[in-house]
């Protein structure tokens, strides 16, 4: 049976990146998963959220889409 290596925590890592890298990659990543889960908890539409933000509405699409 293959064991599957244990994960460090940070995907990011896992896949190889140098860890300073890494940690603002997860800590991006954590922040746009936070973002959606904010809009769909208000019942947001992406308009209300980006005037909320004080951002574009197109800038919280690619968030929303993890860009």
């Amino acid at each position: 049976m293959n064991e599957r290596p244990k994960s460090s925590g940070n995907v990011f890592i896992d896949l190889g990146f140098d860890p300073a890298e890494a940690t603002v990659l997860q800590i991006r990543a954590n922040m746009m998963s936070d973002l959606r889960l904010y809009i769909e908890k208000q019942k947001l539409t992406q308009s209300e959220a980006a005037k909320r933000l004080g951002i574009a509405q197109s800038r919280v699409s690619d968030l929303v889409r993890g860009k």
